[in-house]
């Protein structure tokens, strides 16, 4: 079982629906985060969950607007992995991608949680994602807490 550090995440309202975000790139690493997303956020009592796979993480922001703007999602959680190599893309690629994921979160007030790991090597991710805590699960998490605060 997957958890998050924190206190548990409050339950969501009755119809709420989430969708998932990720990359495929690094799949294994990110499945694991997304399942650790899931668990908690069934556990809220969420029934819908959408899953959207894109190529990597620099298509991450438009699939978020997307979904946003063709689903009645309360919250997107963004999932990924990017790992430094020789060259400055890998860095291009996620400040774009962070840039990205905030300008939608604001022009459509829906929240997105960020979880695009940018790690120097895989095992960086790996701790990450296996290790004492998942980024997943913090992420849904986050994310009940941020549509917790929209019913205040």
């Amino acid at each position: 079982m997957h958890t998050a550090r924190s206190s548990p995440p409050p339950f969501a309202p009755k119809g709420t629906c989430i969708a998932i975000v990720r990359a495929s790139y690094y799949d294994d690493l990110i499945l694991e985060m997304e399942t650790a997303a899931r668990e908690i956020l069934v556990k809220a009592g969420i029934e819908n969950i959408i899953s959207v796979i894109v190529p990597g993480a620099f298509e991450i922001p438009l699939a978020c607007k997307k979904v946003i703007q063709e689903k009645k999602v309360s919250g997107v959680i963004a999932l990924g992995v990017i790992v430094q190599g020789e060259t400055h893309h890998a860095a291009e690629i996620a400040r774009a991608c962070t840039d990205g994921i905030m300008q939608v979160q604001l022009e459509s007030s829906i929240p997105i949680i960020h979880e695009v790991l940018f790690v120097d090597s895989l095992e960086q991710a790996r701790e990450r994602v296996m290790g004492e805590t998942n980024k997943g699960a913090e992420a849904a998490t986050t994310l009940l807490r941020m549509i917790s605060l929209e019913m205040i």
